[in-house]
């Protein structure tokens, strides 16, 4: 009798304590069985350095929010192909080492007004909200009010749709990381600029992101740049994230508004309808 209540003590005592062996694996993030929940990458960001190293402006203070760094790509310039390089050159003619490529061929400024779309609208020192669903993620970006959508259902939407701004995104959790790989990018007819310093890129860009938060405040995303039709080889950078507020809201940002404002306003005083001379 004795033995039968002992043992059913250490029954009970081994129970309790794989229970709370649980508890304990769900808190850190396990679910029962093993199973790790699903990293949470939801709220809005703030860039904390500017998108750095080849075709990046070099250091400053406005590289850093809130005491958080600027992480540098390596300086080595990404090796361009021929056509690449001659279209590179043209938009850097003239412009300083470490100042923006000539405005004047830049789609994204006045009059073109050709909203950034991926990866460029990373660049803009602005705002995005993260939303986080089970089967896919959406980033509202206030520039431009774009919207890019991530996949996670392992289906291959929209595989086959004509290029866009924002492209076509394919994600898959790999630990506490969403690895995202983006195809159909619009390149313009190679006249698009991947960045601010103007580097040509072509149809067959492919992006890898690997986003992760690295501390509780922190979104870092890892990316590699691979089109075998503008450069030689696949180049890499990173660029960081720091939250924002959870009482602060997206707003609907257009660069080039005001401009387009008054070019409306002016044909409507000189008798011109929408789309007539």
């Amino acid at each position: 009798m004795l033995n039968y209540v002992g043992r059913s003590i250490l029954t009970v005592v081994a129970l309790v304590a794989f229970s709370l062996s649980l508890l304990a694996q769900t808190a850190a993030g396990q679910r029962p069985g093993g199973a790790r929940s699903t990293p949470d990458l939801s709220g809005i960001w703030h860039a904390g350095g500017r998108l750095t190293g080849p075709g990046a402006l070099p250091g400053g203070p406005g590289d850093s929010f809130g005491g958080l760094p600027a992480v540098r790509f390596t300086r080595q310039e990404p090796s361009l192909r021929p056509w690449a390089l001659e279209k590179y050159r043209a938009r850097r003619e003239g412009a300083e080492p470490t100042a923006q490529g000539r405005g004047e061929l830049d789609p994204a400024l006045y009059p073109y007004c050709i909203p950034r779309g991926f990866p460029r609208v990373y660049m803009f020192d602005g705002f995005f909200e993260l939303v986080q669903t089970p089967n896919r993620i959406y980033m509202l970006f206030e520039l431009e009010h774009q919207v890019r959508r991530i996949y996670l259902d392992g289906r291959k939407h929209l595989g086959n749709s004509p290029p866009s701004l924002m492209g076509v995104s394919h994600g898959r959790w790999d630990g506490e990381t969403l690895v995202a790989e983006t195809t159909n990018l619009e390149s313009l007819n190679r006249n698009g600029w991947l960045d601010a310093f103007g580097h040509p890129f072509s149809e067959a860009m492919r992006v890898t992101e690997r986003i992760r938060r690295t501390a509780p405040g922190t979104l870092q995303i890892d990316f590699v740049f691979d089109d075998p039709e503008t450069y030689t080889r696949p180049w890499t950078g990173r660029k960081l994230f720091r939250l924002g507020d959870p009482e602060w809201d997206v707003m609907d940002l257009r660069l080039c508004e005001d401009h387009q404002y008054e070019d409306y306003l002016r044909d409507l005083a000189e008798g011109k309808s929408a789309g007539r001379p």
